[in-house]
């Protein structure tokens, strides 16, 4: 299909206008679990103590917290944080302050930082897509399974570090194929490594892309006399991140991973086997509980069906030495060493949450390789490719009620959040009456 440049710009202009309006509507307004909790936390009290101790927050309650030399802090990674500070900074001056309950400040620290990254991880998506050769139409139409046809759009709607990352690794991925191009090799190698290297502070498992995406350039005799370029953003992401740590607990390492740190009185944690990373499973526990995580009540596939066309579309991309054959083999061989870290070292199916969060960064990446799909679009692949798409976008839809699904009301995140959904209507009278007051939504 032709596109005429002004109209192309239209479309641009009307696709950008309505993302922006989908992002206002389905950003969650409050925090709902300890886990955005525990960044809140840390947000507050960057902004209105100076310190990264959680003591004095209003979300110092939240059982996500470590406790080092006396003092709590939050136990997750700390750069996501600090990108909430500096928004929450002009907002606090402006006498907005964080809260429980539906909160103007959490939403737009959400809104800006989240759903920010959502749409910069959209346009990278879209971009990177222009080197294979697709019109504009499907296009959009890939970047729209994306962006709304997956658990990339749910996981959009609250504060969490694995949108940051997912986007991330898709914009590293993006500057990535411009210098392996020979586009303004430096800056984009510059680029490539910052935000490789960000997606790994913010979501340190996912640090393992930034490693094998330097293999590559080491391997590469173009590239590898520049690979300095690649390397240099460490010293502002990585960098601070391990500075801070050693700071505040004298190690490098980082703080979720010191089961010490989390032995404290009142500690929800003492005698769980649920800590992330502390030990390894066995072989025969690893591959059941691989299994479900990825086909059970909770299966990333499952709730991503789009994956059932990427991840073989992925290897006939290897195994035809196709023109991103190199990059299907650094992406999949990656995503498999990362899924199978959280194989090994985890039980808990990642908490309440809508199905298994810590695989979301994985799909921009994995999502890129359907594009052969739509190279011969017949009309049975078009009805296959709409059909699964309204049928993701439902699930994901669903999602948004609440990415922390509560395990206590249903195993399967879609039933928890129905049920959610329903005994939030329920708390509002079909005829409120002076003394029947509904609360607020979601409270």
């Amino acid at each position: 299909m032709n596109v005429t440049e002004p109209t192309f710009f239209r479309h641009k202009a009307r696709m950008a206008l309505l993302l922006i309006s989908i992002a206002v509507v389905t950003t969650i307004p409050h925090v709902k679990s300890w886990n955005d909790a525990s960044r809140m936390a840390t947000v507050q009290s960057l902004v209105e103590h100076h310190t990264f101790v959680i003591d004095q927050s209003v979300f110092a309650n939240t059982g996500d917290k470590v406790f080092i030399k006396g003092h709590f802090y939050s136990d997750k990674p700390v750069a996501p944080a600090v990108l909430g500070a500096l928004v929450y900074w002009p907002l606090f001056q402006l006498h907005f302050s964080l809260d429980y309950g539906w909160n103007f400040a959490y939403f737009v620290i959400t809104f800006i930082i989240i759903k920010g990254f959502w749409l910069a991880g959209l346009l990278a998506f879209y971009g990177a897509l222009s080197q294979a050769s697709l019109d504009v139409d499907k296009r959009i139409w890939l970047t729209a399974a994306l962006g709304i046809a997956s658990l990339y759009f749910t996981w959009a709607s609250t504060f969490n570090n694995h949108i940051l990352a997912a986007a991330q690794l898709m914009i590293g991925f993006y500057f990535f194929l411009q210098a392996k191009q020979g586009l303004s090799l430096k800056r984009n190698l510059f680029l490539a490594g910052l935000f490789f290297s960000l997606a790994g502070t913010m979501d340190i498992p996912t640090g393992v892309f930034y490693v094998a995406f330097l293999g590559y350039l080491f391997m590469q005799a173009s590239l590898r006399r520049i690979v300095f370029f690649y390397l240099l953003p460490v010293t502002v992401t990585v960098l601070p991140s391990l500075m801070l740590n050693f700071f505040v607990a004298g190690s490098i390492i980082p703080l979720q991973l010191n089961k010490d740190y989390f032995d404290y009185p009142g500690s929800p944690w003492i005698g769980s086997s649920s800590l992330s990373g502390m030990s390894v499973n066995d072989l025969d526990f690893s591959l059941h509980y691989g299994f479900a995580a990825l086909f059970g009540t909770k299966g990333f596939m499952l709730y991503n069906p789009f994956l059932f066309i990427a991840l073989p579309y992925l290897g006939a991309e290897i195994l035809h030495k196709r023109a991103f054959s190199q990059e299907a083999i650094l992406i999949g061989g990656t995503s498999a060493i990362m899924v199978l870290y959280y194989f090994l070292f985890t039980n808990n199916f990642a908490g309440d949450s809508y199905s298994i969060r810590w695989f979301v960064p994985l799909l921009p990446l994995l999502f890129f390789f359907m594009h052969p799909f739509f190279v011969d679009f017949s009309k049975t692949k078009r009805r296959l490719f709409f059909t699964i798409f309204i049928f993701s976008a439902v699930i994901a839809s669903i999602g948004v009620i609440s990415a922390w699904s509560r395990a206590a009301l249903s195993d399967t995140p879609v039933l928890s959040n129905l049920i959610e959904l329903r005994q939030s209507l329920d708390r509002f009278p079909v005829s409120p009456s002076p003394r029947s007051r509904a609360p607020a939504f979601g409270s």
